[in-house]
């Protein structure tokens, strides 16, 4: 009998590193409270080609009781918009059954424990919770891949979370680059060559949680390399809400994940490699040393007497100088490719 895979660590790490990239539909909160809008949204991730769809465990009290005095309106907004474990668990489910993988970000010790019981297939850590070491060192005693997000840390945080992940031997890990903006006003405040500099403070691999509302933003991080690209999701832009207007609807998330894998094919390898197509073209494209005007046997062979034109099958153009100077063996008429053989 077959050993069944364990759906956790190193096999979903290796998926997540092979999907090239890996592209995570954020529900968030945006199914508005609504279970109905929540299930539609993981079928709608897989509609459009996602590989995961994520939630997040959050409950009302992310906040302190305070900060509720004069947000009253967040409060009920919490209550109305947090997902209960038995919630989560259906969810997780249900992804399952639709065949796409399922991950949340939990914001507690016990919201953590909670997505081991689901056994999400990753977990993520989010921006605002980078510097939670506490919470960082426990979730990294997990087998389950980790998603690190990046926004509001500065480069010397990024260093000491990826010094708790080594700590732990943790390896089935990456850091996405992120601005913690929603959405950010404008270009240059996305540096997506962050992600190079994650990969160098961390040593881990690197993607891209973009909260954007341009199109092209995730299609140049994939372009640069990012191994996984998470982007908001939403059954309607214009629907009240936290995150809609910076989510992308199902037309969008399709168009996303079609072009970021190509983008991403399209980055291709640094090595530089010539194809057999490209090299056989080149026979036909490049130039060869041909003959300019006619030489008669034994006349020494000048500079004038020759010529670089196509096809490229014949001596190649860096050769020219070594036949100065040679004398012909025999008659060698205008128009031909010059050969090895013409020459003593």
């Amino acid at each position: 009998m077959k050993k069944k895979i364990k759906n956790i660590g190193g096999q979903l790490f290796k998926k997540i590193l092979s999907a090239n990239p890996y592209i995570i539909a954020e529900i968030g909160a945006n199914h508005n409270g609504n279970f109905q809008k929540a299930l539609l949204l993981i079928r709608n991730a897989k509609k459009a080609g996602c590989d995961a769809v994520k939630f997040q465990s959050w409950d009302e009290n992310l906040n302190c009781s305070s900060y509720y005095k004069n947000n009253k309106k967040e409060f009920k907004e919490y209550i109305k918009y947090k997902l209960t474990f038995n919630q989560l668990k259906y969810l997780r489910k249900y992804a399952k059954s639709n065949k796409i993988d399922f991950g949340t970000s939990p914001f507690s010790y016990s919201q953590y424990k909670d997505a081991e019981k689901l056994k999400c297939d990753f977990i993520k850590i989010a921006s605002m919770d980078l510097n939670n070491f506490k919470l960082l060192n426990e979730v990294c005693k997990s087998k389950i891949s980790l998603i690190i997000s990046t926004g509001f840390a500065n480069e010397d945080e990024i260093v000491r979370a990826s010094k708790i992940v080594k700590k732990n031997k943790k390896k089935n890990v990456i850091f996405l680059h992120c601005v913690s903006l929603y959405p950010p006003k404008n270009e240059n405040l996305i540096n997506l060559e962050n992600m190079n500099s994650i990969k160098k403070l961390t040593g881990f691999e690197v993607g891209f949680s973009d909260h954007t509302v341009w199109t092209e933003t995730p299609l140049a991080a994939a372009a640069i390399g990012a191994k996984v690209i998470e982007k908001h999701f939403t059954f309607d832009k214009k629907a009240k809400g936290w995150d809609h207007a910076v989510s992308a609807d199902l037309k969008e998330m399709k168009n996303l994940v079609k072009l970021s894998k190509k983008f991403y094919m399209l980055k291709g390898n640094p090595k530089r490699i010539l194809t057999v197509d490209e090299i056989r073209k080149s026979k036909i494209m490049r130039r060869s040393i041909t003959i300019r005007r006619t030489i008669e046997k034994n006349s020494i062979i000048r500079i004038d007497d020759l010529d670089l034109q196509r096809p490229g099958n014949g001596i190649e153009p860096k050769y020219l100088k070594k036949y100065f100077n040679r004398k012909a063996k025999n008659k060698i008429f205008a128009g031909n490719l010059l050969k090895k053989t013409d020459v003593y």
